[in-house]
C-alpha cells in the first residue's frame, strides 16, 4: 500500500522540486590585516620603544632601591634598615603599578608609552585591532623566548617579512606604524 505524498501550501516547493536556495557561508573569510598594509614598524623604533618602556617600568624601582641602599649604608647599625626597606618596597610597588598600567594600555590601544612616543602600535595580525589585555599579557610572557641564543628572537624582526619577533609570531601580533588604520569590518549577520 502506498500513501499519497502531501502537497504543501501554495508557494512552497513540492517534494519533487527540491529547489531550496543556497545561502552564503555564515562567516566569510576576510583578507588578513598584515597582507593589506605594508607599513610594518622597523626594528630600530621598536627597540627604542622597548628601551623607553623599560625605563618607565623599572626606572623608579631602580632609583628608589638605590636610595634605600644609600640610606642603609649611611646609617650606623640597624637604624637604617626599616627606612631603607620601606623605600625599596615603594620602588617595587611603583614598578608593579607601571607594568600593569602599561599592559592595560597596550591591550586597549595597542600602544605603550614608548610605542606612542615612537609612533608605532601592536595589532592582531588577523583583523588589525588592538590585541586586548589577555593577548598583550601572553605576548609579554612569550617575550622571554626572544632572549635565548644571544637574543635571536629580537634580531629575527630585522629580516622577517612582517618584522615579527618570536613572541609576535607565537601570539599572532604585528607592529605597524601608528598612522595605519585598521581595516573596516563588515557588519556581522548582514542586517
Amino acid at each position: 500500500m502506498t500513501y499519497p505524498r502531501p502537497e504543501g501550501p501554495p508557494g512552497y516547493p513540492t517534494p519533487q522540486q527540491e529547489t531550496w536556495p543556497s545561502y552564503p557561508p555564515h562567516h566569510p573569510t576576510y583578507p588578513r590585516y598584515a597582507e593589506q598594509y605594508a607599513s610594518y614598524a622597523a626594528w630600530l623604533p621598536r627597540a627604542e620603544a622597548f628601551f623607553l618602556d623599560c625605563l618607565i617600568n623599572f626606572g623608579p624601582m631602580w632609583v628608589l632601591m638605590g636610595v634605600g641602599y644609600a640610606i642603609d649604608e649611611q646609617s650606623s647599625g640597624d637604624s637604617g634598615e626599616v627606612p631603607a626597606s620601606i623605600v625599596s618596597w615603594v620602588g617595587i610597588l611603583a614598578m608593579l603599578v607601571a607594568v600593569v598600567l602599561q599592559l592595560i594600555r597596550e591591550g586597549r590601544t595597542g600602544q605603550t608609552v614608548g610605542k606612542a612616543f615612537f609612533a608605532i602600535r601592536a595589532v592582531r595580525d588577523s583583523d588589525g585591532l588592538a590585541p586586548g589585555v589577555g593577548l598583550a599579557l601572553s605576548r609579554r610572557l612569550c617575550q622571554f623566548l626572544n632572549w635565548p641564543v644571544f637574543g635571536l628572537g629580537w634580531w629575527w624582526a630585522i629580516w622577517d617579512t612582517k618584522k615579527q619577533t618570536f613572541a609576535d609570531k607565537i601570539t599572532g601580533v604585528v607592529v605597524v606604524g601608528a598612522d595605519v588604520e585598521p581595516a573596516r569590518q563588515p557588519a556581522v549577520g548582514g542586517w
